[in-house]
């Protein structure tokens, strides 16, 4: 049991609500995975209501973007690499696509650096 705050949606997050749509995001190629673009995901997730496109705009709680796999990581062509979280139809297929577009493959393997370390030269 978790002290503070209500533990009720801590311990059961199937609590939340959810996203009208969940999609998943295939990789198109195999390899190894060189690069997500990150300016790529946020335009998507504002996209979809995750963030605003407008300061008048609403946030929706339950949109967003679930990344399952991480640079470096190896995939083979039409494996689940991301899903889209969304409540907007007429949005979701460009959402997946557009995703899918963020990410790059490298036919080696990749090799992956902490950044912070590499900040300080270690």
């Amino acid at each position: 049991m978790h002290s503070g705050g209500n533990p009720e949606y801590i311990d059961n997050p199937d609590k939340f609500p959810r996203a009208n749509m969940v999609l998943p995001v295939f990789a198109s190629d195999s390899g190894y995975i060189s690069k997500i673009d990150a300016d790529i995901c946020g335009s998507i997730a504002r996209y979809i209501g995750a963030g605003r496109m407008k300061e008048e705009n609403e946030i929706d709680n339950t949109a967003g973007l679930i990344i399952t796999k991480k640079i470096g990581d190896e995939v083979k062509v039409g494996e689940v690499i991301a899903y889209v979280h969304t409540n907007e139809e007429n949005k979701a297929q460009g959402a997946v696509k557009n995703l899918a577009d963020a990410f790059e493959y490298s036919a080696k393997p990749v090799k992956t650096k902490n950044r912070v370390l590499d900040m300080y030269g270690i």
